[in-house]
């Protein structure tokens, strides 16, 4: 059994669309997931996943999973959904005559929260039921994404007595934790700012208690186009380059050059220049979290001057803008090897800003024709 969660210390950069993609992956592998949406309030990926699809989602295909929380403390009882809601979903996707099935599901009350204890029980119960989803649904489940909103040491302790039901009721199952950087966690932690420890101390607990039998990558590093600059940042649809980077001078650091598709329909796509030849740099093995965290301090430090200040060139102060520091330092740590767990997604497509849009029909199929696609199957062999 796979499990793969998706998780960030912030919105809007990127979780939802690396759930989506993960998806399209499985579907043209001929390997059906189960996509739980438990982006509380703002969930994209169950909407998209079900309201996307051609035809109107058929009811005799939809069941409540009660959670069951054998050991919840009385206080804790309220937090966590009682009920996740799956529902069966289709996709048509690159000529395929027949639909591919798969399942989606998304809390009952969008509300609670999960703690470590609770998301434990949460997996444990989903397993429980993987039978019951397959029997009802037709289909045959070896693989559950989980599209969160939640930063890893919310829902992954930093103590090991919540690690029991993993170890075993989950014991033979695979489990990568997908953490989405963004450019103010490393600065947070090179200042090892408040709440840095806890982080280093729950990565430490994943790594020892997840990385286990095939399970050679329990925690994935991805960076996304978006994670490299403010939030505030948006790039628009059918602008150019010019006149894009013209508005907002941090982008002319970040997309410098246009990548015509194959197809007509794909139009014009930014590139993040520098990150994108990772992709073809040699991969190497698997990098812990400290190992990780301390190549990229050192990187940083090789682009600093001996006063300690950032180097200084014929760029505006946008260029020291943290998102341009964070690529220049991701691209000097990444530039001999690429471990095989981070993944430098280095396309933007404008179009792409418009993916969460709930009217969009077949998600799955229209993702698939980008060059970010193609390049997270690159970077995942």
């Amino acid at each position: 059994m796979e499990w793969h969660i998706i998780t960030s210390s912030k919105g809007g950069v990127g979780k939802t669309l690396l759930t989506l993609l993960l998806t399209a992956r499985h579907l043209e592998l001929d390997q059906t997931p189960l996509v739980i949406d438990l982006n509380a309030m703002n969930a994209d990926s169950g909407a998209l996943l079900v309201e996307g699809v051609p035809q109107v989602p058929d009811p005799k295909y939809e069941l409540s999973i009660t959670i069951e929380h054998p050991k919840a403390a009385e206080e804790t009882e309220q937090l966590g959904s009682e009920n996740i809601i799956v529902q069966r979903a289709n996709s048509f996707y690159r000529g395929k005559k027949e639909p591919i099935p798969y399942a989606v599901g998304w809390p009952s009350n969008p509300y609670n929260l999960y703690r470590p204890s609770l998301f434990a029980d949460f997996l444990c119960t989903i397993k429980g039921n993987l039978g019951r989803i397959q029997k009802e649904m037709g289909l045959e489940i070896k693989t559950v994404i989980i599209d969160t909103n939640y930063h890893f040491c919310n829902i992954f302790s930093q103590h090991q007595d919540y690690y029991k039901r993993y170890n075993d009721e989950l014991k033979d199952d695979t489990i990568t934790c997908w953490f989405l950087w963004v450019y103010r966690q490393l600065e947070n932690l090179l200042d090892n700012k408040v709440g840095s420890d806890k982080l280093y101390k729950s990565a430490n607990m994943i790594e020892t208690h997840l990385k286990r039998g095939d399970n050679h990558a329990c925690i994935m590093h991805v960076i996304t186009p978006v994670s490299l600059i403010s939030s505030q940042v948006v790039v628009q649809p059918q602008k150019t380059i010019e006149d894009t980077t013209e508005r907002w001078p941090i982008l002319s650091l970040l997309f410098t050059s246009e990548k015509k598709g194959k197809e007509e329909k794909r139009k014009r796509e930014l590139v993040v220049e520098g990150l994108d030849k990772i992709e073809n740099v040699e991969k190497g093995d698997y990098k812990s979290f400290m190992d990780w965290i301390t190549d990229l301090a050192n990187a940083h430090t090789v682009l600093q001057v001996p006063s300690g200040e950032p180097k200084k060139d014929d760029k505006k102060d946008e260029d020291k803008l943290e998102g341009g520091v964070f690529l220049k330092t991701l691209i000097k740590t990444l530039e001999d090897e690429r471990p095989m767990n981070v993944i430098p997604l280095w396309d933007y497509h404008p179009n792409l800003q418009r993916y969460t849009d709930k009217y969009a029909k077949e998600p799955l199929a229209n993702l698939m024709k980008y060059e970010i696609y193609e390049s997270l199957k690159k970077l995942l062999e």
